[in-house]
């Protein structure tokens, strides 16, 4: 298990692809790094965009919102059943930890 302490700057692009099963082309990288930059986007807003990204990869659990999201964009680029109660609960997490920027 990750501390909240160790040093994380980003989502590996290759394990995602690697968990989705995916061929590592350039089209493939080109999709999953989109989603995942989406993703993290899509919860930054949801919990404190003013929060720099930096301070989320302090918490295990942004890094898993990140690739679910990502995994449900992948599937569903649309969300049209919206978001899993899994990734819900992720988000309010998070909003329990960084509401106020701290």
């Amino acid at each position: 298990m990750m501390a909240e302490t160790d040093e994380i700057t980003e989502i590996d692009t290759e394990k995602l692809m690697d968990d989705l099963n995916l061929d590592d082309t350039p089209e493939n990288k080109a999709i999953i790094t989109d989603l995942i930059l989406d993703a993290s986007d899509l919860i930054r807003s949801s919990v404190n965009y003013k929060v720099a990204e930096t301070e989320y990869f302090k918490f295990p659990i942004y890094i898993r919102a990140v690739k679910t999201l990502a995994t449900q964009l992948y599937y569903d680029r649309t969300l049209s059943e919206g978001m899993s109660k899994g990734l819900q609960m992720m988000i309010n997490n998070l909003k329990g930890r960084v509401v106020d920027g701290s």
